[in-house]
């Protein structure tokens, strides 16, 4: 599937990251303590849809061209469903059902989706990849018709963290896991390009929003760092308190880097020369297990605290538009270009709209 490229623009290097004009920018001096239950208002979800067994873990595509599809990762197999809400319909009521599903060998732990992946244009094609329990990194491929494949592409010896594919080219898979590696992947050579040494179980791995050929790290000791997959080595580390739990990097303001831990949630910007962190305490000092920042709106982040508390919260602010106390917390993941967050609990997929930010 081949596709117009977006427009692209000025890469992200050393202590630099371009941000549009615009937007608002973050800042340091922008972030304020949350007290426990400050503004917090807990609402009931605007769409709930049954899965047939406990959601592990989910993920909505980052694609424009495939922003409405959303993965699912349960106990035997991972779900695919198609979803429209209101605002992309007729404005009263939401679509949402599932297009496809493959049977796995191995329980999944996380997902990324493909740019390959759209229902818009032909041929259709879903294409997720995901790390199971059996410490492989796997690739899931469909056109909803006769060919489905199935194919390894790469092992790591111990449990797998996270998986995450590159731009919007997607030739690069990147994942990380407990045997202190990080692994890339070429899919056109089907082959490993990359291997960095880590000093702690990593946590999170995410290709920069901007440039392709940046990589982030994230360990378990509180050290980030972002490599050049190309060069081959480290060009930006950052610490936080450990033990690190999440990170997520923001795709509308890719300055701002958010790491989630013991004591809540740490933040850089990483436009400035020397990036200092900043502390935001979440829920009175909850350990945050899980950070997903919006993809439609600045500053904007969603957290999973211990034990299954989902909060959104701005940064920009004081405000939490949105705290819910859940039976069971499986993955947490925004939209491509609306507030809508996506929650696995048990087994439902709950969806609420942040308003009012």
């Amino acid at each position: 599937m081949t596709s117009a490229p977006r427009p692209r623009r000025s890469p992200w290097r050393y202590r630099r990251c371009c941000v549009a004009a615009s937007e608002r920018p973050w800042s340091p001096g922008l972030v304020s303590e949350i007290s426990p239950k400050a503004m917090e208002v807990n609402i009931a979800p605007a769409l709930s849809v049954n899965t047939r067994t406990q959601v592990l873990a989910l993920e909505f595509s980052p694609y424009e061209w495939s922003r409405g599809l959303l993965a699912v990762a349960l106990p035997t197999s991972v779900a695919v469903y198609s979803i429209k809400f209101k605002e992309e319909g007729d404005g009263t009521s939401e679509e949402c059902g599932q297009v496809w599903e493959w049977h796995v060998s191995s329980q999944p732990v996380c997902l990324a989706w493909s740019p390959n992946a759209t229902l818009r244009a032909a041929p259709r094609c879903l294409q997720v990849t995901l790390g199971s329990t059996d410490h492989k990194v796997t690739q899931l491929t469909s056109d909803l018709g006769d060919s489905h494949t199935a194919q390894d592409i790469l092992s790591h010896t111990d449990f797998v963290n996270s998986v995450t594919y590159n731009g919007d080219s997607g030739n690069f898979v990147a994942s990380v896991g407990d045997d202190l590696t990080a692994r890339v992947w070429d899919s056109s050579l089907q082959s490993q390009v990359a291997k960095f040494l880590l000093t702690s179980p990593g946590m999170v791995v995410r290709f920069h929003p901007e440039d392709p050929d940046l990589l982030l790290v994230a360990e378990k000791v509180g050290v980030l760092r972002v490599y050049s997959v190309a060069g081959g080595c480290s060009t930006l580390s950052v610490r936080c308190p450990g033990p690190l739990l999440s990170a997520d990097w923001s795709i509308p303001d890719p300055s701002l880097l958010v790491a989630a831990g013991a004591k809540g949630l740490t933040v850089w910007n990483l436009a400035s020369q020397q990036p200092r962190s900043e502390h935001v305490e979440v829920g009175g000092g909850e350990k945050v297990l899980n950070v997903a920042v919006c993809r439609s709106v600045t500053g904007l982040v969603a957290t999973h605290a211990a034990p299954h508390t989902v909060r959104v919260t701005h940064l920009h602010s004081n405000k939490v538009p949105i705290a819910a106390h859940l039976k069971v917390v499986g993955g947490i993941s925004w939209h491509q270009n609306l507030p809508y967050l996506a929650v696995g609990s048990d087994r439902r997929i709950l969806f609420w709209k942040i308003d009012n930010v």
